[in-house]
């Protein structure tokens, strides 16, 4: 996610925006970013007769395994006594209606004995027949949760088929970022009849029954089926479309396990734009009515960037990568297809490219390699800001020293708004901290280990262990491993001090 940014302009005077700024003054820098009881049952509406026919999961599922955790700080998400590991999402949407009807396929591993299953899901859209093994069982929804009432013993794993219908609505962001405290998080349909979505720290919840916390990773597959004219886009990679009847099928595949914050969900009147990146990796870019202009030279140098951060950080960890252009005024690293606003078009193509390199970024540091749980948010941004910034410094729009400078003059105010990045407050997801400051605790290790040594750390963690769960302790063992001397104490300072280490 791009972070709202605050930074010293030419004249020391202190300036803030809403999204990034990348000139070849200092302007380019800153501040980055962004239940569960059971209840009695309520009254259950079928979904529309038109609700799609389920997608079948694949056979072997091994990749889609996870050990989920508990949330310490958004624990009414997510559940850690089951394991989803394929999500099947078969997807219809009417844009002048603004009505989803979903049919999501969930095969689902017990981690304990449970009693019900529980999910997240929103109660706006209404659950249909739900059936467990192809068995109908009573389910209760409320609020943010789903109960399928069916028992599993530890280990067994069962296929679950839920039906639902309804018009989608954005949830609360426990944040105060201005990006995202007014304009909330999940899929939101717009007054023309389009529709999208960004989901960080949960909101998945809000278009379809998920397991919504990040250590529960799990394979896609999606079709998103559309009014002739539109297009559906999803995370994972395009597996093509299929016309009829007036209607067309977008197919979305993902090999690779995603967290459930990471995937995306949008349709519109798109314009598609083909691109080959490093190595034949296929580039897919989906550009709403009259935005091609904006953003196209930026977009034609995706494969460039990728190649930026493959020479320093290994391979691009994916089968495929995108962009599609969305509402709102943000952008998120969603796995494969970054969801990128529109309105930060606005800002200049120098904008564009640093904003698209951060979120690249992600596609190694935070997608391939995810936190445990949202404690570790800073694993995520601390390597896309330190990425993207020494890009900026690369590119000439400022130098390295001036990078730096710039972090160190913001790492006070930022500890001082929402806390320590490692212990920051919970009410203040996404602020600049677990950006800024982190990103310059990468460089003061840097400094400590050399750059050759710092840069071959990194590219290990994502390349050494793709598609896994880390966090701090073994970030720290990580680090003492490669810098060849205990640096535990460095690192926790920087993670936890209420003032800027020195």
């Amino acid at each position: 996610m791009i972070r709202r940014r605050t930074f010293r302009g030419a004249h020391g005077a202190r300036t803030t925006h809403r999204a990034h700024r990348a000139r070849a003054t200092l302007a380019t820098l800153a501040t980055l970013s962004l239940l569960a009881a059971c209840t009695p049952p309520t009254r259950i509406d079928p979904p529309a007769a038109g609700t799609p026919a389920p997608t079948p999961a694949p056979t072997d599922l091994t990749a889609g395994q996870s050990e989920p955790v508990a949330d310490p700080l958004y624990p009414d998400f997510g559940n850690a006594d089951i394991d989803v590991l394929h999500y099947g999402l078969a997807l219809a949407y009417d844009p002048e209606s603004t009505v989803l009807d979903g049919t999501a396929t969930l095969t689902v591993r017990a981690v304990t004995t449970i009693s019900e299953l529980r999910l997240d899901f929103a109660d706006n859209l209404k659950v249909g027949e739900v059936t467990v093994d192809g068995t109908a069982v009573a389910v209760t929804q409320s609020g943010y949760d789903l109960s399928v009432l069916t028992g599993l013993p530890v280990g067994a794993q069962a296929v679950v088929e839920i039906g639902y219908s309804g018009v989608p609505e954005k949830a609360p962001a426990p944040t105060t970022r201005e990006d995202f405290s007014g304009d909330g998080i999940g899929l939101r349909p717009e007054p023309n009849g389009s529709l999208w979505t960004m989901q960080e720290p949960y909101g998945a919840f809000t278009w379809y029954p998920v397991n919504d916390h990040p250590s529960d990773e799990a394979l896609y597959d999606i079709t998103v089926t559309v009014p002739e004219g539109w297009a559906g886009v999803a995370n994972g990679s395009f597996a093509g479309e299929t016309p009829s009847g007036g209607e067309t099928t977008f197919a979305w595949h993902s090999a690779d396990p995603v967290a459930s914050y990471l995937t995306t969900l949008a349709v519109d009147r798109f314009e598609k734009l083909e691109l080959s990146g490093p190595n034949g990796l296929p580039i897919t870019a989906w550009v709403p009515p009259g935005q091609m202009r904006v953003f196209e030279d930026a977009i034609r140098k995706m494969p460039e960037h990728i190649a930026y951060i493959e020479e320093r950080y290994g391979p691009y960890p994916f089968d495929s990568a995108g962009v599609v252009l969305v509402g709102g005024e943000s952008a998120m690293e969603t796995q494969e297809m970054i969801t990128f606003s529109a309105a930060l078009g606005a800002l200049g193509q120098e904008v564009i490219e640093s904003i698209l390199v951060h979120e690249l970024a992600h596609q190694w540091f935070g997608d391939a390699v995810t936190p445990v749980d949202w404690r570790g948010v800073w694993l995520n941004e601390s390597m896309a800001t330190y990425i993207e910034d020494m890009w900026n410094a690369d590119q000439g729009y400022l130098t390295e020293r001036e990078v730096v400078e710039n972090w160190r003059d913001l790492d006070q105010a930022l500890r001082d708004e929402a806390g320590a990045p490692g212990d920051y407050d919970a009410r203040q997801f996404a602020s600049s901290n677990v950006y800024v400051c982190t990103a310059l605790m990468m460089y003061e290790i840097r400094e400590v280990i050399g750059e050759a040594r710092f840069t071959e750390m990194m590219r290990d963690w994502v390349q050494k262990q793709p598609n896994t769960h880390q966090d701090r302790a073994s970030f720290t063992a990580w680090v003492n491993q490669y810098a060849g001397e205990d640096l535990t104490g460095l690192i926790d300072e920087w993670l936890d001090s209420p003032t800027t280490p020195r």
